[in-house]
């Protein structure tokens, strides 16, 4: 990941969103999920650690589940409540799609509804910016302006993708900007 505080944030945000992108290529759903959360801990344990060291040369970070690395980072004003919410959601799907249950995938209506929701909590500048260049691009036939369009054109699993690579970044910007 690209922690340059120099770069334009725009620029970071846009190249990290394409490195996490890189790194789920050729994945399943399933993959995608695992890799995805394997990555997103790995930036929440890096703010906390960032955050501890700050405070005490000498403390360690305990061995904590995701949501409570989530819960304890929002409570040290690491993230703000949004992104808080978006790892929370992010969180429940990864349950859906890590249980052995054969209806755990993008047919399921709970899945779909917190994808949805994922992609409300997120629906920012960045978000905004993504779909004028999807519209933009000459190739595309119809102009998507809102989540749903979004959907229907890259679908599920690319919505997913999408939204993750939205929340890495955000979560390495976190990270930037405190240390």
């Amino acid at each position: 990941m690209i922690y340059d505080k120099g770069l334009d944030v725009n620029r970071r945000f846009t190249q990290n969103m394409k490195i996490y992108t890189k790194k789920i290529a050729n994945k399943n759903d399933r993959e995608v999920m695992i890799v995805s959360v394997a990555i997103l801990e790995d930036t929440l344990d890096k703010l906390l650690k960032v955050k501890l060291a700050q405070v005490s040369a000498k403390a360690e970070l305990p061995q904590m589940s995701y949501s409570s690395k989530v819960d304890l980072c929002y409570k040290m004003e690491l993230i703000k409540s949004a992104l808080r919410r978006t790892l929370q959601i992010f969180g429940n799907l990864v349950e859906n799609f890590t249980k052995e249950e054969e209806n755990n995938a993008y047919g399921n209506l709970e899945v779909q509804t917190n994808i949805l929701e994922l992609c409300k909590i997120n629906d920012n500048d960045i978000f905004n910016l993504i779909l004028k260049l999807i519209n933009s691009d000459p190739s595309v036939e119809e102009k998507y302006e809102k989540v749903d369009d979004l959907v229907e054109y890259i679908g599920w699993s690319g919505t997913v993708k999408f939204i993750c690579s939205i929340i890495n970044a955000s979560l390495i910007e976190a990270l930037i900007e405190l240390e």
